[in-house]
């Protein structure tokens, strides 16, 4: 997320209402890290440098996270798939499982030097095909059908807390503007990639995923590209 500055402007333009900002996200106590061990650590170029960002596993050999993330090592150049590394569950140096990327797949619409705008925002998705499958982790699906009226989580590991969770719960969309929508709750670094939630009758499913934020004026803190089935479609081959 270090396109803040452009994605300042494009808040502006998403929503000008006022509204009670939400008490900041907290750090997940230990114990309940059990709870979302599908959520892990994105790391570009090895497990201390490069990049992080946060990703979700979608299916036991597909984790989400944001296209603009994979960028994080040698400017323009995307990494290398052996170079990026899913630690599912990451928590203080342990984690659930750890596999390296097979296969990077990067939403046709997106370009990393482009101009920040809706279509960038909107396409900044992309899917890592691990190595091997997480079978001792349950995935979160992403939701088949638009469930973002309801209260949403936002969950990721934020720069300031890079080894731990952190979440921040009863998010509301304040703004709906060229398939994107900007959220109420907070995101930092590193919360790139990581899920938007909401609780279904199914249980837990992610229906969109951060791609920048906002620290200028209005309601509008995060920005998230809805995801469904179909976007699957569009990243996968």
């Amino acid at each position: 997320m270090n396109r803040l500055a452009a994605a300042l402007a494009l808040m502006a333009c998403l929503s000008q209402a006022q509204a009670n900002p939400l008490p900041g996200p907290e750090r997940l106590a230990d114990a309940a890290h059990a709870d979302w061990a599908a959520i892990g650590r994105v790391n570009v170029a090895g497990f201390g440098s490069g990049g992080t960002c946060t990703g979700t596993l979608i299916a036991p050999d597909l984790v989400m996270t944001a296209a603009h993330c994979l960028y994080a090592v040698k400017g323009i150049a995307r990494a290398a798939p052996g170079q990026v590394h899913f630690l599912a569950g990451w928590l203080k140096g342990s984690y659930a499982a750890h596999r390296t990327a097979e296969r990077i797949y990067i939403h046709p619409g997106y370009e990393h030097q482009a101009k920040i705008d809706f279509n960038n925002l909107r396409s900044d998705l992309a899917i890592l095909h691990l190595a091997a499958p997480i079978t001792q982790v349950k995935p979160i699906p992403l939701s088949q059908t638009a469930v973002d009226a309801a209260p949403l989580s936002l969950i990721g590991y934020r720069r300031d807390r890079p080894n731990a969770l952190s979440r921040q719960s009863g998010c509301r969309v304040r703004a709906r503007q060229d398939g994107v929508i900007g959220l109420d709750c907070t995101a930092i670094p590193g919360s790139s990639g990581g899920p938007v939630l909401a609780e279904t009758p199914d249980g837990w499913r992610v229906i969109a995923v951060v791609t920048a934020a906002n620290t200028g004026p209005g309601p509008v803190r995060t920005v998230a590209a809805p995801v469904g089935m179909a976007t699957l479609a569009d990243l996968l081959p």
